[in-house]
């Protein structure tokens, strides 16, 4: 009988690089995407930091210099989500899995919460009041 090759379907490898985790380069993409970020947000303040290069055709007006430093801020915020992204996705899968209380539940335990509130600060009135005079007297004794 004949060998059955199997065959496996070809992937690319950008995309089996792509798809490897990198935990180093995505913390450097985060960082350098807050940099990013914080350089378009100077660029567009112009104190701190301000384009010079007002011949070159992309610079020479104040609008094309805000598009400019919105797009800087864009890029920086992308890369910064791409960075951050990773890290959310096994919550989703983790919220389907969650049971959430219906309406009498809620309202059963927020009532519980506020009662209890309500509970602990008088007592603390409670113990405050004859307390006060005590430390009053003792404040009265050293002057």
């Amino acid at each position: 009988m004949a060998n059955k090759e199997t065959t496996k379907p070809r992937t690319s490898k950008v995309l089996e690089i792509l798809q490897k985790e990198y935990p180093f380069e995505r913390i450097l993409l985060g960082v350098l995407g807050a940099l990013v970020i914080i350089l378009g947000v100077y660029l567009i303040e112009e104190e701190v930091l301000e384009i010079r290069l007002t011949d070159w055709w992309i610079f020479n007006t104040a609008t094309k210099r805000l598009i400019f430093s919105i797009t800087v801020i864009v890029i920086g915020t992308v890369s910064f989500f791409m960075a951050i992204w990773p890290f959310f996705v096994p919550s989703f899968a983790e919220m389907k899995k969650v049971t959430w209380p219906n309406r009498s539940t809620v309202l059963n335990h927020s009532a519980r919460v506020f009662g209890f509130i309500i509970i602990l600060a008088l007592f603390f009135v409670l113990i405050d009041w004859p307390l006060r005079y005590v430390f009053e007297w003792i404040a009265g004794l050293g002057a």
